[in-house]
């Protein structure tokens, strides 16, 4: 993904991380382009792979009273191949919603969300504890979410 983003795309992108309903119609009251030229941008932005994907964000309510658990992973084995190896375990898993590496104390941190305290103890054991490169491993529990979002701030 190599693409040079002017101002007026940043506007598009903005106002698209905002609500990717947004109509190109809608877009051109607040950018002045074309709504034509508004759509050949956003197909540009999708096949370069600026926009990475198109998602919903469900109301957490519709899940019921799930428990949101945040788990700090410290290798016992570093290593490029050892790394790589936990992070799409926990990439491939449906309960993890974010995996990240960490400079510090800890290797890596994923978010991962659960019906119940019974399927997250599963998922640490399959997933987490009996894995041979991980040492330790933290978990803290979300009492309450407060802001949930993927935008990047664009200037």
């Amino acid at each position: 993904m190599e693409m040079q983003l002017d101002r007026l795309d940043l506007k598009i992108l903005s106002a698209l991380q905002v609500s990717n309903q947004t109509s190109a119609h809608e877009l051109a009251c607040h950018v002045p382009l074309s709504p034509s030229a508004i759509q050949r941008r956003i197909r540009s932005y999708r096949s370069n792979g600026v926009i990475a994907a198109d998602v919903s964000v469900l109301d957490p309510r519709l899940a019921g009273d799930h428990i949101s658990v945040m788990v700090m992973i410290q290798l016992s084995q570093q290593g490029p191949a050892r790394v790589a190896d936990v992070r799409a375990r926990l990439s491939r898993s449906p309960y993890v919603q974010v995996v990240m590496e960490l400079s510090g104390a800890y290797d890596l941190m994923c978010i991962t969300v659960f019906e119940t305290i019974g399927a997250f103890n599963a998922f640490v054991d399959a997933e987490i504890a009996d894995h041979p490169s991980v040492g330790r491993f933290e978990t803290v529990f979300v009492r309450r979410r407060v802001k949930f979002g993927a935008a990047i701030p664009l200037t």
